[in-house]
C-alpha cells in the first residue's frame, strides 16, 4: 500500500519524540521509528506495526485525526481482529490524534538491527491479521483415529 497520510503523519509524530528519548536506558541506537505493514483493517481505519528505538506497538489508526481527549489516555478497548480479541490502549498526541496500541516488545534490546525489527514487525502483524486454522478435530475433518485406520470401539 502506497504510505497514507495518516501514517506518515504517525511517523513524524513519533520522529519527533526520538531526540527526547536518546538518553534514556531503553533506547536502542539501532533501531529507527518506522511504521510497518499497515493496511485497512475494517471500521478501525489502518493497522500495522510502529517499531521505535524504546519500543514495538501494533498500531490502530483512524482514518481521519480525532481530538484527544485527555481522561481517556491509557484506556482498554478489547478489539476483535482476524486472529483473536486484542487489548488497545487510547494513545497519541495533539498534532496527530487519537491512535490505539498493543504492545509488541519494550524495551528493544533483543533486536540488533532494524531488518531483524522488521522481520519481528511482519511475523506479529500476520499473526494477528490472519484468522486461526480450523480445528483439525471439526465436523469437516476425520477424527485422528479413523485417520490411522482404527476401528471405533464396539464395530
Amino acid at each position: 500500500m502506497t504510505e497514507h497520510p495518516r501514517v506518515a503523519a504517525l511517523v513524524d509524530a513519533f520522529r519527533a519524540a526520538d531526540a527526547a528519548m536518546r538518553d534514556l536506558p531503553l533506547y536502542n541506537p539501532a533501531l529507527a521509528v518506522e511504521a510497518w505493514g499497515f493496511r485497512p483493517l475494517a471500521a478501525e481505519g489502518l493497522a500495522g506495526v510502529l517499531i521505535s528505538p524504546w519500543f514495538m506497538n501494533l498500531v490502530l489508526l483512524p482514518l481521519v485525526a480525532e481530538p484527544i481527549e485527555p481522561a481517556r489516555w491509557g484506556q482498554a478497548r478489547r478489539v476483535e481482529l482476524p486472529a483473536g480479541e486484542q487489548t488497545f490502549r487510547y494513545a497519541g498526541d495533539t498534532g496527530l490524534g487519537a491512535i490505539w496500541t498493543a504492545s509488541l516488545h519494550s524495551p528493544m534490546e533483543v533486536f540488533r538491527s532494524q531488518a531483524q525489527a522488521r522481520a519481528e514487525a511482519r511475523l506479529r502483524l500476520q499473526s494477528a491479521l490472519t484468522p486461526p486454522a480450523p480445528d483439525a478435530e471439526g465436523p469437516d475433518c476425520p477424527a485422528r483415529r479413523s485417520f490411522l485406520g482404527a476401528r471405533p470401539r464396539g464395530a
